[in-house]
């Protein structure tokens, strides 16, 4: 299994049509595992990237690695934000770890750095990631695609309508709406359908550094040794990781979801679901959260889906189809006449 064709091939439909090709088209003949590059589906349920390298390695016949970076260079990189990602990355090792897939944290400090990524990646047979479409990801996500000799796959792991099926990018909200009603009838309700890695293929893989043990680490000592904004200190209450997300969104659906209509712009009371930091690091999945959320069937939970539908995904499809829009070139006429 060489071509891109074939890659695709041998992919559900569900996944297949979440997934682009970068660089080289070709699986590397010669390389030693399928390497996963983890960065904003911070989660093991319902992740198509995860689920589509499961199912490459398994046709392969090659072990897995899920690789995940924290590096000290990220936007606005602080303990606030080093802190979450490490409690989510601490719900993914343990629940990789129970599936027996091969997981390596690499968190960079002194001491501690490296092109490990690089390294990992010239060594797989290809490699798969999350398709984001912002900045500062789309540049790394393009430099390591012209770095290595294989086939370089990225998923929608962010969407219900997966980006690349929208089309083009809309402006208004009702437009995008209409355009795209077909398409998250089909998806909304869908079963979740996470692969299976085959036994037999998992096995120790020798890292160009050493791997974080998160299970034995305390997150606030390891925060502690990178070079970041230290003035900027995590939030106590809320807790990064899959499962205490679950849990806040359980919470707000059996209390919350079906007022939120008339409750969600009063500022006096708690009538939110608190969901975002969860849904922008890829801690929970927004499929789960749409099937769950549509089930209800409540005004509240009409309004809900049209916020994470309709609002949510209106931009990520913006970011896919207008390369330019972090720049004051990618706003509507009519808004820059009344910005200038």
């Amino acid at each position: 299994m060489t071509s891109s064709s074939n890659l695709q091939t041998f992919l559900p439909s569900a996944l297949a049509e979440r997934t682009r090709l970068l660089g080289c088209k070709q699986a590397s003949s010669e390389g030693d595992f399928v390497l996963y590059w983890m960065r904003t589906a911070i989660r093991v349920d319902e992740n198509p990237s995860l689920n589509v390298a499961i199912e490459l390695a398994n046709q392969l016949g090659l072990p897995l690695l899920v690789y995940q970076g924290l590096s000290e260079r990220y936007p606005f990189a602080s303990d606030r934000h080093h802190t979450f990602v490490l409690q989510g990355a601490r719900d993914v090792q343990l629940a990789l770890t129970n599936q027996n897939i091969s997981y390596a944290l690499h968190v960079e400090r002194p001491g501690h750095r490296g092109p490990h990524l690089t390294t990992l990646a010239r060594r797989a047979a290809l490699v798969v990631t999350e398709d984001m479409p912002t900045e500062p990801l789309r540049s790394w996500t393009d430099s390591l695609s012209r770095g290595i000799q294989c086939a370089l796959m990225v998923v929608d792991t962010a969407c219900v309508v997966p980006m690349r099926l929208i089309g083009r990018s809309y402006e208004r909200a009702f437009e995008f709406r209409n355009a795209t009603k077909e398409l998250f009838a089909e998806r909304v309700s869908l079963d979740p359908m996470d692969s299976e890695p085959l036994t037999g293929f998992q096995s120790s893989i020798d890292l160009p550094f050493e791997a974080v043990d998160l299970q034995d680490f305390d997150i606030a000592s390891l925060v502690s040794q990178c070079e970041i904004d230290h003035s900027i200190g995590p939030v106590p209450h809320t807790i990064g990781g899959s499962v205490t997300g679950y849990l806040r969104w359980q919470d707000f659906r059996d209390k919350g979801l079906s007022t939120y209509a008339r409750r969600r712009n009063d500022a006096l009371i708690d009538g939110v679901s608190r969901m975002s930091p969860y849904l922008h690091y890829g801690m929970v999945a927004p499929t789960r959260i749409a099937r769950e959320a549509a089930a209800d069937q409540s005004k509240g939970a009409e309004k809900f889906l049209d916020e994470l539908l309709i609002w949510r995904e209106l931009a990520y499809a913006f970011c896919h189809y207008r390369p330019d829009h972090g720049r004051v070139s990618s706003i509507p006429s009519w808004a820059r006449e009344t910005l200038f």
